[in-house]
């Protein structure tokens, strides 16, 4: 080989690195956009999802809102007896965290004119003192139908917070412990 073509080989050698040099820096390139790309449809599947969910929120609002707007249109009276129905039906378990916040959701309206209505229109004056009304009745009805039942069962059954609040509570309303209450039931 002469030096000519010599260096024309040496040249097209060079030429063919400098491909394989691009060849590879494109590769590495379609490597990371294809990289980025499956990152940018993940962040859309996500974006997504996100709208789903908040649409699903804007139109269980939207619902609510309707039935809070059909709830406030009833009388007082009417929505009195429909919450009467509804907790005293046995339908609704009364833990100790019912309340209400638990009673207005119950029948579609707010808390303040739920609260509004115990104070002026209900003989308890409040929602607190209705729920421990039926709490208590549930209490000396299991104590009275049930006599082997331990006192805890029942205190916890009814809603209370702890034995010492159901004793508390029959104590005030009866003036009688559960023990004497069921005693004096059981021998009637």
């Amino acid at each position: 080989m002469n030096s000519e073509e010599k260096k024309k080989f040496e040249e097209l050698q060079k030429e063919v690195e400098e491909l394989r040099e691009n060849n590879r820096r494109l590769i590495e390139g379609s490597e990371q956009l294809m990289a980025r790309n499956l990152m940018l449809s993940e962040k859309l599947e996500i974006y997504y999802e996100v709208r789903r969910h908040v649409e699903w929120l804007k139109d269980l609002v939207r619902r609510n809102r309707e039935l809070m707007a059909q709830a406030d249109l009833r009388n007082d009276e009417e929505l009195l007896a429909m919450i009467e129905v509804k907790l005293e039906s046995g339908e609704v378990k009364l833990t100790p965290e019912y309340g209400i916040a638990e009673v207005a959701e119950l029948v579609g309206t707010t808390q303040t004119r739920i609260a509004d209505l115990y104070r002026t229109k209900s003989i308890f004056h409040s929602v607190d003192k209705y729920l421990d009304f039926l709490r208590l009745m549930h209490a000396l009805q299991m104590l009275k139908e049930n006599p082997y039942y331990n006192i805890e069962a029942i205190a916890s059954e009814s809603g209370f917070n702890s034995v010492r609040t159901l004793q508390r509570k029959i104590q005030e309303s009866i003036g009688l412990t559960p023990g004497q209450y069921r005693d004096l039931t059981n021998n009637s």
